[in-house]
């Protein structure tokens, strides 16, 4: 079977064998031709031969007999039941068959197929996953063929069955495909690692956060950038907007806040802030590095940093917050709670320093306030590994 065209009559035929077996009108041959049919029909479908809920029968055993033919029956209704959703155009498509791999698929499978489809990879393609822990100081886990360490992989899998439902969720409420094309694209890269494919995804047009068609700021606007770095996403905002109200600027690491002082003093209404942002005020630590890049707080380390919330920190309306602060957005987003519901602040945040962010952060917005409208965009430009991917909710 090439497509899914061919399965529609074969479904019909398994169909009419599955109520035979119901009064045993059926000979084994048949029965061996359905459990073959169905490894083949689950292939095409699920990429897997079988399906979470089926087990092994006896069918020697007369419960065993009517069992296997109520869960054929099942099968029957399920593929009948894709075929319906992979009917509409291509972006769709791929979610239903993410989606299903992954809600249908087990575990165990999918971590061992993404494996042996890792290990087929050219060699110099798999030896450059070796950096990753030096690229990209956000992953938790490993990519190594010589050391036999998957981990990497391993996180991803448990963590998208765990998920499924969100990502269905997060694909419905996407507000325009572009969004829905990238997030497909961010989830089939954990699993298929098309290098090419990823990079397509990447923004060409606008800089990072500022997307003209997804924001609109002027005159009136208080903007508020949490990990601002030496200041170069502010001076992209003010290049991209010309104008606005006042600005708030959160770095933490003393050596970048030091550069962004210097960058920054010709500008007017620029509040610098040398504070952590998270869910409640508290004393934190940041381990200092060269440039600053990748800091996180910490319980213990070289400097301490208040820690504040923006809700307590800022008494005025906001009307744009932008994030990129290690996997501590989860914390600032609580840390705003008054102002996102009394305001409702266009929200710029980056979702790609957990794995389940790009699902656990829109699903915390939309607890506070649920009438946002999402988007995505990834600027992950030359990337080995998808990183700079945004939230957008306005």
């Amino acid at each position: 079977m090439q497509n899914y065209d061919q399965i529609q009559s074969i479904i019909v035929d398994v169909q009419k064998i599955a109520r035979a077996m119901k009064s045993k009108a059926i000979s084994v041959k048949d029965i061996q031709n359905v459990q073959a049919i169905s490894i083949e029909i689950n292939n095409i479908l699920y990429h897997t031969p079988r399906l979470r809920f089926q087990r092994e029968y006896d069918l020697g055993k007369e419960d065993d007999y009517y069992s296997y033919s109520g869960e054929i029956l099942a099968l029957v209704e399920l593929w009948e039941q894709s075929l319906q959703q992979r009917s509409g155009n291509k972006t769709d498509i791929e979610f239903w068959e993410i989606y299903e791999y992954f809600k249908y698929g087990d575990a165990d499978d999918i971590y061992r197929t993404v494996v042996q489809h890792f290990l087929s990879l050219p060699e110099g393609l798999r030896i450059e996953y070796l950096s990753l822990p030096h690229r990209y100081t956000f992953l938790q886990k490993h990519l190594d063929f010589t050391e036999n360490d998957f981990s990497l992989i391993a996180q991803h899998v448990e963590m998208m069955v765990n998920s499924v439902e969100k990502y269905k969720w997060l694909y419905e409420h996407l507000a325009d495909y572009r969004s829905k094309h990238i997030l497909n694209g961010i989830i089939r890269y954990w699993f298929d690692f098309d290098v090419d494919r990823l990079h397509s995804l990447c923004e060409t047009i606008f800089p990072d956060y500022y997307d003209l068609d997804i924001l609109q700021c002027g005159e009136n606007d208080v903007m508020v950038d949490l990990g601002a770095f030496i200041g170069d996403s502010v001076e992209a905002y003010i290049t991209t907007y010309s104008t606005y109200k006042k600005i708030y600027a959160y770095e933490m690491t003393p050596s970048a806040f030091e550069i962004m002082q210097n960058r920054m003093g010709g500008y007017s209404n620029v509040i610098l802030k040398k504070n952590g942002v998270g869910s409640e005020k508290g004393i934190m630590y940041v381990n200092s590095s060269d440039n600053g890049l990748a800091n996180k707080l910490l319980t213990e380390g070289d400097t301490a940093v208040e820690v504040v919330t923006l809700d307590e920190d800022i008494s005025e309306p906001i009307t744009v917050i932008k994030m990129d602060i290690e996997g501590a957005e989860k914390d600032a987003i609580l840390g705003a709670e008054y102002h996102i519901l009394n305001e409702k602040p266009r929200l710029l945040i980056s979702t790609y320093h957990t794995p389940g962010d790009i699902f656990d952060i829109p699903c915390l917005i939309n607890d506070i306030r649920d009438d946002y409208k999402f988007y995505m965009r990834f600027n992950g430009h030359g990337c080995l590994w998808p990183c700079d991917y945004v939230l957008f909710a306005v």
